[in-house]
């Protein structure tokens, strides 16, 4: 299945083409596309309906199904969003947007996975070689019996380009396939190559039981099948088959014999007439067939004797063509001439133009002269050598085709009889074939044909002549007559082929076999032709309504006329011309079309085509002609734009950054302005190098521009540089494509006066002196610091100025861009200032402040005009503005001039501040990721290097730095801040960069030279910081824009513009609500502005606020994107920055702001251990079977890797531990930011420290101490200083419901900064699965103190000296706490004795009765017998 989105494509083209018009109506646009949408909705029902319905082939495998449902699914999700779109009101663009998705998302499910059919190539064989291919896919091509299944193209006329292109366009019924040779990988390759030849055919790919089907598909002919063979002979004193190298009867190549009665008719078929003569038309058409202009060359040519010198008697020379066959003509049968140069004529229906020249333009010496051995070699060589015998050298004439009918007529009859002869004649039988007999042919053929007619069409047609196979097929179709007319008018914007940036371009328009070439213009990327091509007699197969439904494309390709060379590739246009049958079809229009070049495009041309049917109708009368000496045919009314008279004024303001031409600096140029055929220049600049601005700025001059805006022309500006000895040399140019964009109503231009009158007012007080720019150097300047504390001498004044609010800069900033954390509560309840934080360059907010002067690039030699490209051709900036208007035709009065009031041109000295906040996302420079950032400033000569102040390792680093330099305006009119990547042993790495015109911000009426805060403050943190007073700034305005001084009824009542204003309007009574800022700056409607002890006279307040409402610029901080060049277009990072502009002449500069980053101070965290409670008993005595623990504590602060632990509590029986241990953290605190900053170093190889701003959150853990294992873990506390749990007075009541847990919110949290100290008890617990299991007790004493509270009491760690503050004793532990191995003794006593008491008495009375009955037995037998002896033996 294969679904083509054609019609819903081809409507919502049309949509796109209606929406260039003028005076389109939006609704009616909409109203189309949205019928578009209903078919398109309509067809994807019947496609659904139609996948529900249709049964499954018994073919169908997994993938075939799962492909099936995902398009159906995919068209039901399309259904769906169609619908939706239908029911919403959204605009055009985005409507076109959504129908373009649906159209993308249609062709990708066109795509088949498993295609088994190979795709149809084409090839164009010249020779033996293939030399170019097309590839098109057989899903395009092939037949289905079920309509909506087929192939797109199938059986479809389609216009094949034999160019160098390898892009495939399947779009509506044609389809171009750009033929590209193969082997070639780089269309660049190919820049010699002009492509123009046409092949239009119709393809047809289906199975062969369906050949039927392919007769009624062929529209405009019959399907014919004929028998060919060669009749050849050879010429041996006359014409005949003697000395024949090939059979007499033969095919095309002469090698296979094929004898007429040799052939065989196939089954199902049968012969319709006899043999008859059908010769290859291709050779009836001569060179220059279709072509209205042609070349005519011929050599001379010259032959010497070895060792004698060439003749220059040109009667000694004989004349031949490019094969060296001498130029006869034959007077009678016994008599030839040999022909000069002079007696050449033209052929019948063309003329001379111009004399006969040497082509130059070769491979020759500077007489035009190539050199051989001998003549018709084709070994010719530009060098002369001793050696050569002969020379010839090539003369070429252009001649022009008369459109003669009686020559044409004549042509076309002695080409019938050729034709009807059927002869071709060659040099030899294996060379190629031409018409006409030449005196050196020896060979000739001629082509003979039978036809065979279909008795059975599902028959193939093959049949066999002895053995082989021989068939040729044709088709016999009928042509009609047409003529093209070609209107084109100009073009614009086109490829510059010159070193001078500019191009000589020409057309050269291909139909088919014919073609045409346009008149060249002189020296324009800018074209205006004007010119109508006209080509007759065109014959074109087929019924006019399919030539209707799909014409044949046209071709244009344009190129650079160069005298010397080839001509040069710009590019080419593809398009339709509109088919009409009479006079009453509606007629073309012209339109834009994009000229391409390669992968790119290249400009528009601006261009219409028609191809009139010429059978006997009325066809348009013939375009008036131009003037001589040109004489070509204009565009006609009716297709030419209508004209009228408009005026066109350009502010030629100055040029920048102009580069070097040939090896010279710019230094007196002039502005060349050119748009419809009118030239006008200025007066050039004296010297840029001290005011690159023109000496008079408004040219001002009246041309016939279009009606249409759509035609309206392109704008030339070109900067031409005034040398020594009366010299002019271009040096830049900038087209306008058009000047549409420039169009301004004439009601317009009074209010755009005003603006201008706003400008130069404002601009007066530092315009009184005029200054020449002076040279600073190019050494790297050092930061400039403020000395002198320039006070606004109003403010100053102020009693309370010395009094301020305790707010930085930074709480500020960090209200603005809505940072909570580290917002101070107190700073929004007062109601203070908030700056505007633009998410993107200033300029996006106010239309690049072009509102005087924009910024066009400027570009030089060869190449495309992008000035966006890396390699592109820009030499400089033309700064400037241009103002279009149309000037009554009914005798009213003419409109004012819009440039009547501009501001001096004069330099003007200035200080800009930039103040550098802090950097984002920085793109990481370093292996470990990471970036050592530092700003470098460049502005004109001075440059600022801050390399000494970098940060090391940080991608969000914070700066807090201001530059100020002294600029003069325009010299230094960008400034440059560029990020950069500090390392120690390479050369420093470019983070990116990024650039701001300050001579536009300086010209423009939204006054962004300083930006207007949001309140009138006399002291604090938002301190008036512009060298003008608000009420200052509100007359000035005024007095600019023509609205009269303001009137000051009292100091809270004023009118301006006859309007009053009040400060009760804007603040209400002391409303205590706080201001709430827009992005634009404004205060919203509704909101009233608290009134804290900051604020400064009300009606300098109230002037502010009248200003606010004007939409100037605002303070606030604005968001560069960097860029590298080296990634071009890809972010490396941000800048959050602002500048100010401050004119050295009028009021006093005042002081910069102080943006310094936040110093953190020292603190010192002292935490007293006392005592644990119910510690889990994690282990259990060996000797005793008692549980106990070996408790001891240690903790740290987050971030620090200083880890303190008090000593250990061994043989805790009942889980009560007793430390009086001290812990003792130094830390460094931002009391206004609540962080901790950490600064060290990442790794142990990490040069600098890093630093790391974290929570003050102290971590407190009991452990079990093991002496031969890893120690156990019993419980933790987190504490967050800011916001810690309460401690509990008592053991008995300290749990974990006392620490803060989600769903918690009635926990009593206290801060350890504002408590100074806190003594009690808090629970340490483990966690499994989100549950809290209390582990123990914990009774500690915290005390936060300053680095100077902290000398003054100090404290020694642990029990260590100084022991104080508290003062800590010894802990009064149990008897039962040692260590076993340590004191035997103890281990005996409390141990083993306690316990194994009655054990060892008994042990010891069983051992001494054990010994007594060892003695007893060892003593025993030998006192009894010494008894019984004494008994026996007396005495």
């Amino acid at each position: 299945m294969h679904i083509y989105p054609v019609t819903q494509e081809g409507g919502l083209n049309h949509v796109k083409l209606l929406a260039r018009e003028d005076d389109v109506i939006i609704d009616n646009l909409k109203q189309l596309l949205c019928h578009t949408l209903s078919d398109f909705i309509e067809d994807l029902v019947k496609d659904i309906r139609w996948l529900d319905e249709t049964p499954l082939p018994q073919y169908f495998n997994k993938l075939d199904k799962f492909t099936k449902d995902r398009r159906t699914h995919e068209l039901i999700y399309l259904l769906g969003e169609a619908n939706q779109v239908l029911t919403t009101d959204i605009s055009l663009e985005e409507l076109i947007g959504e129908t373009e998705d649906y159209v993308a998302r249609l062709c990708l499910q066109t795509t088949e996975p498993q295609n088994a059919i190979p795709d149809v190539v084409i090839w164009m064989i010249s020779g033996n070689k293939r030399i170019a291919s097309c590839r098109i896919p057989a899903s395009s091509l092939m037949f289905s019996e079920t309509s909506r299944c087929r192939g797109k193209m199938c059986g479809k006329f389609q216009t094949i380009f034999l160019t160098v292109s390898n892009i495939k366009e399947y779009t509506g019924v044609l389809m171009n396939a750009h033929l590209q040779p193969p082997g070639v990988e780089k269309l660049e390759d190919l820049v010699d190559q002009k492509g123009g030849a046409q092949v239009r055919l119709l393809l047809w790919l289906g199975l062969e039981q369906f050949q039927s089907e392919w007769a009624k598909e062929a529209m405009g002919g019959n399907v014919a099948v004929y028998a060919e063979t060669y009749e050849n002979q050879a010429f041996f004193v006359k014409w005949g088959t003697m000395r024949l190298t090939r059979p007499d009867w033969s095919d095309a190549k002469g090698k296979a014999k094929q004898p007429k009665e040799a052939f065989v008719v196939p089954d199902g078929w049968k012969w319709d007439g006899d043999w008859f003569i059908n010769p290859e038309l291709s050779i009836a058409f001569e060179a220059d067939e279709g072509l209205n202009e042609w070349q005519e060359d011929i050599y001379e040519n010259q032959i010497r004797a070895p060792f004698s010198s060439w003749t220059n008697d040109p009667t000694k020379s004989y004349w031949s063509d490019v094969r060296g066959d001498k130029l006869i003509a034959q007077e009678n049968e016994k008599e030839a001439k040999e022909l000069t140069r002079d007696d050449i004529q033209p052929p019948e229906g063309w003329r001379w133009v111009g004399n006969w020249q040497v082509d130059k333009n070769r491979a020759c010496d500077k007489e035009g002269w190539e050199y051989s051995i001998e003549p018709g070699s084709s070994g010719y060589t530009p060098i002369e050598r001793n050696v050569h015998l002969c020379r010839h050298r090539r003369w070429v004439i252009t001649r022009l085709r008369l459109t003669d009918p009686k020559a044409l007529e004549k042509k076309m009859e002695k080409r019938k009889k050729a034709i009807e002869e059927g002869w071709e004649y060659a040099r030899l039988a294996n060379l190629p074939y031409h018409l006409t007999e030449h005196s050196l042919d020896l060979a000739r053929r001629r082509r003979w044909h039978r036809k065979m007619v279909a008795m059975n069409e599902e028959k193939p047609a093959v049949f066999y002549f002895e053995g082989e196979k021989k068939a040729s097929t044709c088709e016999k179709c009928y042509h009609h007559k047409y003529q093209l007319r070609a209107y084109l008018y100009q073009a614009r914007d086109m490829y510059s082929a010159d070193k001078t940036g500019l191009s000589d371009p020409y057309c050269v328009l291909g139909f088919g076999r014919y073609s045409a070439r346009s008149r060249v213009v002189k020296e324009s990327v800018c074209p205006t032709w004007d010119q109508t091509i006209l080509i007759d007699q065109i014959k074109l197969f087929g019924d006019p309504t399919t030539i209707r439904e799909s014409p044949p494309k046209i071709l244009l390709n344009f190129f650079d006329k160069d005298t010397i060379g080839k001509a040069g590739f710009i590019g080419k246009v593809v398009c339709e011309p509109v088919v009409r049958f009479s006079t009453k079809d509606p007629a073309p229009r012209l339109d834009w079309y994009p000229i391409d070049r390669y992968t790119k495009t290249e400009g528009e041309c601006l261009a219409a085509f028609e191809l009139l049917l010429d059978e006997g109708g009325d066809l348009p009368f013939q375009p008036p002609t131009a003037p001589p000496p040109d004489r070509h045919f204009i565009v006609p009314s009716g297709i030419r734009p209508i004209l009228q008279k408009t005026r066109i004024e350009v502010l030629c303001w100055g040029v920048r950054d102009m580069k070097r031409f040939q090896l010279l600096p710019v230094e007196s140029p002039y502005v060349e302005l050119e748009c419809g055929g009118t030239v006008v220049q200025t007066k050039h600049i004296q010297k840029v190098s001290r005011n690159p601005n023109f000496p008079d700025p408004v040219v001002t001059f009246d041309v016939l521009l279009p009606k249409e805006q759509l035609h309206a022309p392109p704008l030339n500006i070109r900067i031409v540089e005034k040398r020594a000895f009366g010299r002019a040399s271009m040096v830049g140019t900038h087209i306008i494509k058009s000047v549409k964009a420039f169009f301004v109503e004439p009601n317009a231009v009074q209010q755009h006066n005003k603006i201008l009158a706003m400008v130069v007012k404002s601009m007066t007080p530092q315009l009184q002196q005029t200054q020449e720019t002076q040279s600073i150097g190019g050494k790297e300047a050092s930061p400039v610091k403020y000395v002198e504390d320039i006070t606004n001498a109003p403010i100053a004044a102020d009693p309370d100025a010395s009094k301020g609010s305790g707010f930085d800069w930074w709480t500020k900033y960090y209200y603005s861009i809505g940072d909570d954390q580290r917002t101070l509560e107190e700073y929004v309840n007062q109601g203070h200032d908030r700056m505007v934080v633009y998410s993107h360059e200033l300029e996006e907010a106010f239309n690049n402040f072009t509102d005087l002067v924009q910024n066009f690039p400027l570009f030089r030699g060869k190449g495309s005009r992008d000035p966006n490209d890396p390699e592109g051709q820009v030499v400089g900036l033309f700064k400037g503005s241009v103002k279009v208007y149309p000037l009554p035709d009914d005798g009213s009065p003419m409109p004012d001039r819009i440039f009547s009031h501009i501001p001096s041109s004069a330099p003007v000295e200035c200080v800009a501040r930039v103040y550098i906040v802090k950097g984002i996302a920085l793109q990481p420079q370093d292996p470990d990721g990471k970036s050592d950032p530092y700003i470098k400033i460049k502005i004109g000569k001075n440059t600022i290097n801050d390399k000494e102040n970098f940060i090391a390792n940080n991608l969000d680093p914070l700066f807090g730095k201001m530059f100020e330099i002294p600029i003069t305006l325009p010299t230094d009119h960008t400034l440059t801040v560029t990020v950069m990547d500090y390392d120690y042993t390479s050369a420093d790495d470019l983070i990116g960069t990024t650039s701001i015109d300050l001579e536009n911000r300086y010209l423009s009426h939204h006054r962004a030279l300083c930006g207007i805060p949001q309140s009138y403050c006399k002291q604090g943190s938002n301190k008036w910081r512009d060298s003008a007073l608000p009420k200052e700034i509100l007359k000035e305005y005024c007095l600019s824009m023509n609205l009269g001084e303001p009137q000051w009824e009292s100091s809270t009542d004023v009118v301006v513009d006859r309007t009053i204003y009040t400060l009760k309007q804007f603040e209400g009574d002391n409303s205590e609500r706080a201001p709430h800022l827009d992005t634009d700056g404004s205060t919203e409607e509704g909101k009233k502005s608290r009134v804290h002890p900051d604020l400064g006279a009300d009606d300098q307040r109230l002037a502010l606020h009248i200003l606010r409402e004007r939409k100037l610029v605002p303070e606030h901080i604005e968001t560069r994107t960097l860029y590298n060049p080296l990634q071009p277009g890809i972010s490396q990072g941000k800048l959050h920055m602002w500048v100010d502009i401050f004119p050295k002449t009028g009021a006093n500069i005042p002081p910069p702001i102080d943006i310094s980053p936040r110093k953190p101070e020292k603190y010192y965290l002292r935490i007293v251990v006392w005592n644990t409670k119910d510690v889990l008993l994690d282990e259990v005595s060996v000797a005793t079977g008692e549980a106990m623990s070996d408790i001891y504590v240690k903790g740290w602060l987050r971030g620090q890797d200083e880890t303190q632990k008090t000593d250990t509590h061994f043989r805790s029986l009942d889980g009560e531990g007793n430390f009086n241990w001290r812990f003792v953290y130094k830390f460094d605190y931002l009391a206004a930011e609540k962080v901790v900053v950490i600064k060290k170093k990442e790794h142990f190889y990490s040069l600098d420290k890093s630093e790391t701003h974290l929570p003050p959150v102290l971590t407190m853990q009991v452990w079990d101490n093991d002496l031969f294992s890893p120690d156990d873990f019993i419980g933790t506390l987190d504490l967050n200083l800011l916001a810690m749990a309460e401690p509990a007075r008592d053991a008995s009541v300290c749990s974990v419901d006392q620490l803060p847990e989600l769903g918690k919110p009635d926990v009593k949290l206290v801060n350890l900064f504002e408590q100074k100290r806190l003594k009690g008890w808090w629970p340490v617990f483990t966690e499994e699965e989100g549950v809290r299991e209390l582990t123990g007790k914990l009774e500690l004493e915290m005390e936060v103190v300053t680095e100077e509270e902290h000398n003054l009491k100090p404290a020694g760690k642990a029990r260590d000296e100084p022991n104080l503050n508290p003062k800590l004793d010894p802990p009064n532990r149990p008897a039962t706490s040692f260590l076993w191995f340590t004191s035997p003794w103890k281990t005996f006593k409390h141990i083993i004795w306690k316990h194994y008491k009655m054990w060892i008495i008994g042990a010891v009375l069983v051992l001494f009765l054990v010994i007594f009955i060892v003695i007893f037995i060892y003593t025993a037998p030998s006192t009894i017998m010494q008894t019984i002896v004494q008994g026996i033996l007396p005495g």
